[in-house]
């Protein structure tokens, strides 16, 4: 009988700790459900969340992108102006240069031909001075030859009036 006392005993307190055991059991299945749950829409707005951040990067990068092919292009387009320019601009440097020369050689030609003009202006000047200065030095030498003879005339007759 003891036995069966005991085995009752033990039947019991296994039926006892059974309960405590399923108790525990559903308590804790409760709590998986729970953090299950938690966590699924914890992970939901996460996702929600990481796929807003990738599509505003997607979006940033296909902007960026845009504007670096807007900046490609704009670039392309400047270098080819400059490119072209600069080749006009040694085109005309290259005439300029030889207009440069040419002008240089004419203003030289024309300087020679004023001081040239100048040299033989002042020559004139100097022989109409020099030929001014020897006319009046035969007037004046003829005016005191005429006087002279004049006053060898008058004097002639004068003294020939006396006697």
């Amino acid at each position: 009988m003891d036995a069966d006392k005991e085995e009752q005993a033990d039947t019991r307190n296994s039926e006892s700790k059974k309960g405590k055991l399923q108790q525990e059991i559903n308590q804790l299945k409760q709590q998986l459900a729970n953090l299950t749950a938690e966590h699924r829409e914890s992970e939901l707005a996460l996702r929600k969340r990481k796929f807003k951040i990738e599509t505003e990067v997607e979006n940033w990068i296909q902007k960026y992108d845009a504007d670096m092919g807007d900046r490609q292009t704009e670039y392309e387009d400047v270098d080819a102006v400059y490119t072209e320019e600069k080749a006009q601009l040694n085109e005309l440097e290259e005439k300029f240069k030889t207009l440069e020369e040419e002008y240089t050689r004419i203003m030289e030609e024309r300087r020679i031909a004023a001081e040239k003009k100048e040299q033989e202006e002042r020559e004139l000047e100097m022989a109409i001075r020099a030929a001014t200065v020897v006319q009046a030095f035969w007037r004046s030498y003829k005016v005191r030859k005429m006087l002279k003879q004049k006053t060898k005339g008058k004097g002639k007759k004068g003294k020939k009036g006396k006697k």
